[in-house]
């Protein structure tokens, strides 16, 4: 009994411990700046500071070897791997006006995908966007505004409706007068571990039973089956060329 009573009460201090929220503030001006907060720590993830170099010892240059052709030939035929394209990598580097609105398109994007259940179950706090838009003239200022409204509004709408959204505040101008290009955007992100564990377990038990399915109708066609079926086919085809 008190075993149980042990088992209990440490179950029972996990599920306080994941009920607990966790807190995610991205603020993008000048620069992205990054930070998760749970309980009393806080946690500045970005911007990186780089740390000092060590002074190197400078060494004696040594001989360079010669290389063959045929070592040199090799290496050229090498492909390189390029990067994935990580839609938080490229906001970091690009958190401009274009980058703030690739990255709500994604994310809407991936709200109308499987994963959906996942993003649901993060929380906005609080939301503000701010966007000056300008082109090289006054035409190009008019084209290149409407256009970002037409893929922007739409998209936050629509992560508006789908997530839970405490509060949000989203604005866009253009500026004719000075000609800025300018992105302002501030989100706290709040999610229950508990929840978010949820969200997975129900995705992956979804994903499984989605294969299972497909793989059972698999087996149910036989290769018999198969040829009747292509058989069959070729004689309706066969037949409505004769009745032609």
């Amino acid at each position: 009994m008190p075993a149980l009573l042990i088992i209990l009460g440490i179950i029972l201090i996990f599920v306080l411990i994941l009920s607990v929220k966790v807190k995610v503030t991205v603020h993008s001006e000048d620069e992205v700046s990054l930070s998760v907060s749970w309980l009393f720590l806080k946690f500045n993830i970005l911007p990186k500071h780089e740390k000092p170099e060590k002074k190197k010892k400078k060494k004696k240059p040594k001989k360079k070897k010669e290389k063959k052709p045929e070592e040199a030939g090799e290496k050229k035929d090498e492909k390189i791997k390029e990067p994935k394209d990580n839609p938080l990598v490229t906001f970091y580097h690009n958190n401009g006006v274009e980058g703030v609105v690739d990255l709500v398109k994604r994310l809407s994007i991936s709200l109308k995908g499987m994963f959906r259940r996942i993003y649901r179950a993060f929380t906005i706090e609080n939301l503000a966007i701010s966007l000056l838009i300008a082109g090289g003239d006054s035409a190009d200022t008019a084209i290149k505004y409407a256009r970002t409204c037409s893929v922007f509004f739409p998209a936050v709408g629509f992560v508006v409706d789908t997530m839970r959204v405490k509060k949000y505040s989203v604005d866009a101008n253009p500026d004719f007068a000075f000609g800025r290009n300018e992105a302002k955007l501030h989100a706290v992100i709040s999610v229950i571990p508990r929840r978010l564990i949820n969200a997975f377990i129900i995705v992956g038990f979804s994903l499984i039973f989605r294969v299972g399915i497909k793989f059972l109708k698999g087996l149910k066609k036989s290769p018999k089956a198969e040829i009747n079926e292509k058989i069959n086919q070729e004689n309706d085809a066969a037949a409505s060329d004769s009745e032609n």
